[in-house]
């Protein structure tokens, strides 16, 4: 949670905004040249986010309560405002969306001498504040709405770990931000503004907005994916039981200067899903069983270890000296039934061993539901572990949880160079993509538990599961 100030919170789109912060958990203050106003405004707030902590003010007293600011107020009070909170904005990101009009030629550009408002504010501030540029062009009506925001939001900063935090911040609200570059960009945001009331009132639009098209990877002539692009999303914690998994990798996403688009497949490394689902198990803790005793009297293994392996199997495949194959009740094939160690808990720790989720096609429906809530477009989730392969040695990253694609693209039916068709090709999509993740994923002290991959031809659907990577069977030719 953020203390964020809304300066001319009492107008509407400072309204707005102050309703979309409060809802998304943060502390706000309503800032007015007329306290009482402030006050009756935060009171409505606090009606409309029951639970949310709303308090209205002054502007100097909300300034120097919050962490944050947004200037929200007409452009004939941009600069007396900004010299009434000026003491009290050092050291802070204020949020400035102050458009330049002039009525009544409000449909006309009029940018200032400065080349913006924003630039403008920069200057009379001084280094000390990080002035960020958003929001010029949202109307306060959708924003009041309370629904998804269509219109992106351009953002503008000279400080590009103001820019971040403002586009996080964005996305919290449910807009999509695009960093557009240095504070004198704005000037394109603030003209843009005039611009879309002229179609609003010659072509009948209601608040019409801005929309960033196009695709990252290039168009050609060639069938196929033109490029994957792998983006691996650092600075995510050690995550403990009961994380909120979906926003630290959103945060993670936004902090890397990544943007989401419609098709990107966001791999989760397995072991973040089981710590934050509290399928962590100390050793010492474990009952043993019979089934276990038998399995560590044949493997050597622990007992306790035996017998978490046999109560996540469905089979127990082979079993050699310290060396456990067995079919997971989800169907796939691992070691250990894909229990493991690495990565868990410190050295000097007891014993801890982790499992699988319970349900990983679940897990990461859910993952991707928040995400996709997050930043308005549509993905695919993967949850990724690293399995052996028969005949083959080394580990490779695979898909043991899907959603948002199918994880086997079927290519039956198309033809190759020559024009023969192909009869039997189907593509295990879901288990390429988790491969090439773990290229930036890793297997050792990488600290990388997600990635971005854009780029990768699949089938979307809500409702592929990663059970139809799994071999029936009846058609296992090697048992």
């Amino acid at each position: 949670m953020t203390s964020i100030a809304i300066l001319g919170g009492t107008g509407a789109l400072g309204g707005a905004l102050a309703l979309r912060l409060a809802m998304a958990g943060h502390e706000v203050w309503i800032g007015s040249r007329d306290p009482a106003k402030a006050d009756a405004a935060a009171e409505t707030l606090a009606r409309a986010a029951p639970g949310a902590t709303v308090r209205g003010g002054d502007l100097a007293t909300c300034a120097a309560r919050a962490e944050l600011c947004v200037l929200a107020v007409p452009y004939a009070a941009h600069a007396e405002t900004l010299s009434a909170v000026k003491p009290q904005l050092a050291g802070k990101i204020l949020i400035d969306t102050t458009v330049p009009l002039r009525p009544p030629k409000v449909g006309t550009v009029q940018l200032p001498p400065g080349g913006s408002a924003v630039v403008e504010a920069q200057a009379l501030l001084g280094p000390d504040v990080r002035v960020v540029s958003a929001l010029q062009n949202v109307g306060a009506g959708k924003l009041a709405a309370g629904q998804a925001v269509e219109s992106d939001v351009l953002v503008a900063a000279n400080d590009a770990e103001a820019a971040a935090v403002v586009c996080d911040l964005l996305t919290q609200i449910g807009l999509r931000a695009w960093h557009v570059g240095p504070l004198a960009n704005s000037a394109a945001a603030e003209a843009m503004t005039s611009v879309l009331i002229q179609i609003n009132r010659r072509y009948k639009r209601a608040q019409a907005g801005l929309k960033i098209t196009g695709k990252s990877r290039i168009e050609g002539e060639e069938r196929g994916s033109p490029g994957v692009q792998i983006h691996p999303i650092r600075g995510l914690p050690l995550f403990a039981a009961g994380d909120d998994l979906a926003a630290a990798i959103a945060g993670g996403i936004v902090a890397n200067g990544l943007a989401p688009e419609d098709g990107d497949v966001i791999v989760v490394a397995q072991k973040v899903v089981s710590k934050v689902e509290d399928r962590g198990r100390i050793l010492d803790d474990v009952a043993t069983t019979a089934a276990g005793r038998t399995l560590a009297e044949q493997s050597g293994k622990p007992e306790p270890l035996a017998a978490l392996i046999a109560a996540e199997s469905s089979e127990i495949m082979r079993v050699r000296e310290n060396i456990v194959i067995a079919r997971h009740r989800l169907g796939h094939v691992a070691a250990n039934a894909g229990i493991d160690a690495s990565n868990v808990a410190a050295l000097d720790g007891p014993a801890t061993v982790l499992l699988w989720p319970e349900a990983p096609d679940a897990s990461v429906a859910a993952l991707r539901a928040a995400l996709q809530a997050r930043f308005n477009v549509r993905l695919a989730v993967i949850m990724s572990d690293s399995l052996g392969r028969a005949w083959r040695v080394g580990t490779l990253g695979t898909a043991i949880g899907v959603a948002g694609m199918k994880p086997i693209r079927d290519r039956r039916g198309e033809t190759d160079l020559f024009g023969r068709e192909l009869k039997v090709t189907l593509v295990a999509v879901a288990d390429e993509i988790a491969a090439a993740a773990s290229l930036v994923i890793g297997e050792g002290d990488e600290g990388v538990p997600a990635a971005l991959v854009r780029g990768a031809v699949y089938d979307a659907s809500d409702d592929g599961a990663a059970g139809e990577l799994v071999r029936p069977l009846e058609q296992d030719m090697f048992r």
